[in-house]
This record gives structure tokens, sequence and C-alpha cells, in this order.
């Protein structure tokens, strides 16, 4: 499963999307999804198992498990991870 990280500034995603890719975990930066509000136009997506360097690295404004889309629709979902 995906979590998506949104974070307060732009720098504050780039200076973490460096730290993961540094540090060896596979990390994406995409726009923040219009579902969720953010101060900041980025986030990452990275896997759950890398989740608690989320957490350390940059301090997210908040996270998100991302779900599968329902049936017959192409969004995905979003759920506040905790």
């Amino acid at each position: 499963m995906l979590i998506l990280a949104t974070y307060r500034s732009s720098q504050a995603a780039l200076r973490a999307e460096q730290r993961f890719k540094a540090a060896g975990v596979a990390v994406e930066l995409i726009p923040v999804p219009r579902q969720i509000k953010s101060t900041c136009g980025f986030c990452l997506l990275v896997e759950e198992e890398g989740h608690e360097d989320l957490v350390q690295t940059g301090v997210p404004e908040g996270l998100w498990r991302v779900l599968e889309p329902l049936p017959g629709s192409l969004r995905r979902r979003y759920e506040p991870f905790p």
C-alpha cells in the first residue's frame, strides 16, 4: 500500500525526496491530488513499509493512505494515516 505525504513548502518536499533517495527508499514526487488540501503543490508517494522514515524526514504536514478507486471510478481515494 502507498502512503502520500504532504509538506508545508515545495522546498521541504524536495529536501525530503533527496533524503529518501539518498537512503535508497523508492519515492515519487507528484502534484498534490485535488481531494487533499495542502499549502504546497507537491507531495511524496512511498510504500507503506517506509512510512516511519516519512515522519522523521522533513516533518510532513499530513500523511494519507492511498486507497484503490471505487468500482466504476478511476480516481484513487485517500484517508488520513495515523
